[in-house]
This record gives structure tokens, sequence and C-alpha cells, in this order.
């Protein structure tokens, strides 16, 4: 089993020709309401990739919180422990994309939600895989402290914070750290890729990733740095790639793939991704990521 912890939204996806260079009026080409957020997109990829999964995050208890169950219930992914806050109104994110599949996000949080103290119940059985984000800091601080007691596999996507204490126990305790380059930066002052990893493993000598758009993901394993970089594609969309590349990240590691097959793996789920547009709807199967990952480049550093 694998578990996301974390951040849900509901996303309302604006399509536009071009991002006009000041503030304008514009031309929508269409508007589609969409389940959104790091590790519920990361539940939805392992689904796809056919491992069971559970999602929880936090809800209000709104329309947008009815809407986004009954997405999870659609695609069968458990979310019995989710926490539903009454009198909040669930997250939810405007998110702007343009023909070459860039975007623009907002998104917004009450602080009602995020400040809400109760912590998710799971139980830490053997063989399960955790994967959550910094959208839910003291669940996440929690699940590292009771995976690293029990051994077992944490995922944190670490992006869009800002560090404290909390946050350096998570990096020091988890298993797994992906970091954003804005995220990397944030922890080790360093703006080179290489320059952080080496920072981060010279301070505790385990796996550290870093992912880098169109470059690819960067990560260090015994002291060497790899890089897998995707091939050329035809991008429609790339809203979620990384959520999807997380997702995927935890499905492999879970099936004990190599650090080096898992990488390639998630690059290629991320990149197929990039190809389709409809977020959770056209998300790649475990067939076409396979076919797929034979285009994708790995190497050392």
């Amino acid at each position: 089993m694998i578990i996301c912890v974390g951040s849900v939204f509901l996303d309302h996806i604006v399509k536009i020709d071009t991002f006009p260079n000041k503030p304008v009026k514009v031309l929508a080409q269409g508007i589609e309401k969409r389940l959104g957020g790091s590790a519920a997109v990361a539940s939805f990829t392992i689904k796809k990739l056919g491992i069971n999964t559970s999602f929880i995050g936090r809800l209000g208890n709104d329309d947008a919180s009815k809407f986004l169950k009954s997405e999870l219930k659609k695609f069968k992914i458990k979310h019995n422990n989710i926490v539903e806050i009454k009198g909040v109104k669930s997250s939810q994110s405007f998110v702007y994309e343009d023909k070459q599949g860039e975007r623009l996000l907002a998104a917004f949080s009450e602080k009602k939600l995020l400040n809400n103290k109760k912590l998710p119940k799971i139980v830490f059985k053997k063989n399960t895989t955790i994967m959550s984000d910094l959208r839910w800091v003291e669940a996440t601080l929690y699940i590292a402290k009771n995976c690293n007691k029990n051994n077992l596999n944490h995922i944190v996507d670490l992006d869009n914070y800002k560090l404290n204490k909390k946050i350096k126990q998570i990096i020091h305790l988890s298993s797994h750290l992906i970091f954003s380059e804005t995220g990397a930066f944030e922890y080790t002052k360093i703006k080179s890729i290489v320059g952080s990893l080496k920072k981060m493993y010279s301070i505790k000598n385990k796996f550290y990733a870093i992912t880098a758009g169109e470059r690819g993901v960067y990560w260090i394993e015994n002291g060497l740095i790899y890089n897998c970089k995707p091939p050329k594609i035809k991008v429609v969309e790339t809203n979620c790639a990384g959520d999807v590349f997380h997702g995927a990240f935890a499905a492999f590691i879970h099936q004990k793939y190599s650090l080096q097959n898992t990488m390639k793996l998630a690059t290629a789920t991320a990149s197929l991704k990039c190809t389709k547009n409809g977020g959770i709807y056209s998300l790649p199967n475990l067939s076409s990521v396979k076919k797929f990952v034979k285009k994708i480049q790995l190497k050392e550093i």
C-alpha cells in the first residue's frame, strides 16, 4: 500500500492562446474544473500505474469538497481518513494555460484550513510507502518520525516552503527527498544543482534529488551525481507534471526498483503526461510508460 498525504485542490483550468505582456483582457478558449494538488495527483498516478493507494488531505465542507471526493471515489482511491473541517473553504486554484502548455497558477488556502492541528490516522505497517508534501507540515513531520522509526520509505515533495525547525527535522528523518530547484536553494543557499546536492550529501549521506523541468531530474546516490533527462516532446500541458513524477517515483520505489530504474520510469511517466491535456484524466498507464522509458537518457555527472 502507498499512502499519499497532503494537498488537494479544486483547480479551475483556463485555456488562453498566449500570456499577454501586460495586464489586459484576454479571451479564454475554455474553462475546466479538475482535481489538483501534489499528494492528491500523486495518488491518482500511483493508481493508474496499478498500485493500491489511499489519499489523506484536508478539506472544507463545501461544494468543492463534494466534487473532490467524487473524483477520488470515481477512480476508486481510498479516502476514508480525509480530515474535513466545518466552516472552511477547500483549497482552490486558478491555472492559466497557453497553447505551449506553460502555466500561471494562483492558489488559495484558508489559514483556518492550514492551521488545523488534527493529524491524519495512519497505521505504519510493514511494506507501506508514504508520500507527502509540505502543504501539511505537521502531518509530514509526524510521518517522517514514524517512518524513520519503522524503517519505511517516506518520499517528500519539497517545494514552496520557508525553512524552519520542523522542515529541517523532516529533511533529516525522511528517506527520499525530492526538491524543486527553488526548494533546494531554500535549504542549501546554493544556486547550482550539483553544488546543492553535494552540500546536502555532506550534511547526511543519503538520497537527495532535484527536479529541473525539461532538464530532467538530478540526484545523488552513494556519493555519485546522476541526471535523467527526457527526450524532446511536443508539450501540451505541464500542469501537474511534477506531482505525477512524485507519484510514479513512489510507485516504483515501493516495488523495489533500483533508484536508476525508478528515476527513468518516473521521468517517462511525467514526460508522457506533458504530451496530453486533461490532468488526472490523461495519466499514462504502466504499459505506455515501459515503452517510452527506452527514450530516457541517464548519465553520471
